[in-house]
């Protein structure tokens, strides 16, 4: 049995979270975010975007920005208050991202607490990834940490090993 730091409430092993306080469980896992071999992040290739029609691109930024992630089909939208955190919750330092990835393998993926934060300037979306271990891809390119990049419709965002596919709606 696994004993709660926080309550000392009792839990099976392999329990994450406590159910009765919601603390993390320290179960000799890894507590931080570990690094990905390279081999396992896409190798960089050119902006699909770069050359755009900007027709096209008006109307998709003028829409709302939705997330897919693979392979569970799970869908949200950007808040309405036009800026979200991703990356993976951790209750005992306090860190609730608005898009937890942590469902999706997360944890297993390379995935940051703070990862990256989209938010809305106007009516176009940028994403940028918060100086994570493993990196934050738009369409198969790395991201600059701190540099927001803009998206659109069809981008495909990978942050560590987790794939998350954009669309307009």
């Amino acid at each position: 049995m696994i004993e709660c730091p926080s309550c000392g409430h009792q839990h099976r092993p392999g329990t994450l979270f406590c159910s009765e306080c919601g603390v993390y469980l320290l179960t000799g896992g890894p507590l931080r975010t570990e690094p990905l071999p390279e081999s396992d992040l896409p190798a960089s290739r050119a902006d699909p975007w770069e050359s755009g029609d900007q027709a096209q691109i008006a109307e998709a930024q003028a829409e709302t920005l939705i997330f897919i992630i693979p392979p569970s089909g799970r869908q949200l939208a950007l808040p309405t208050d036009g800026e979200a955190v991703l990356g993976r919750l951790d209750a005992t330092r306090g860190v609730f991202p608005n898009i937890d990835l942590t469902p999706e393998g997360g944890l297993e993926g390379g995935v940051s607490r703070r990862h990256a934060r989209i938010h809305k300037q106007k009516a176009q979306c940028f994403i940028e990834d918060l100086g994570s271990a493993n990196g934050t891809f738009l369409n198969g390119q790395r991201l600059t940490p701190y540099l927001p990049h803009p998206l659109h419709d069809s981008d495909e965002l990978q942050l560590g090993r987790v794939r998350i596919r954009v669309t307009m709606k």
